[in-house]
């Protein structure tokens, strides 16, 4: 039974994805759309790795690492679209992702 929800997380993230390129409003600029599109492919990609793979110490921060780049840069570029929310999901992510890394990183040692 726990194998069908394992499964289920990543069907739902694949459709919110493809609802996300077909989503595309006036007040949305597309490089938005596109930089939301890699950070789900990174947090896609971090999910994978954990669940089937078991990846070591090192790759499971290299990853996170390279969340909170892709949510950095989605921060930069909304504040100079100024898009609230998308300033507020950014900030939200990479506190989230920092802490999650820093936690990471104090249970190694």
């Amino acid at each position: 039974m726990s194998g069908i929800f394992k499964f289920t997380k990543y069907i739902l993230m694949f459709i919110s994805a493809i609802q996300l390129t077909r989503f595309s409003p006036e007040y949305l600029e597309p490089i938005l759309l596109y930089e939301y599109l890699v950070f789900i492919v990174f947090c896609f990609s971090l999910g994978i790795l954990e669940d089937f793979f078991k990846p070591s110490k090192k790759t499971n921060i290299l990853v996170r690492v390279a969340i909170i780049i892709c949510s950095l840069v989605l921060l930069i570029t909304s504040v100079s679209l100024k898009s609230t929310a998308t300033i507020i999901f950014s900030i939200v992510m990479f506190i989230a992702i920092s802490f999650s890394v820093f936690l990471e990183i104090k249970q190694k040692d």
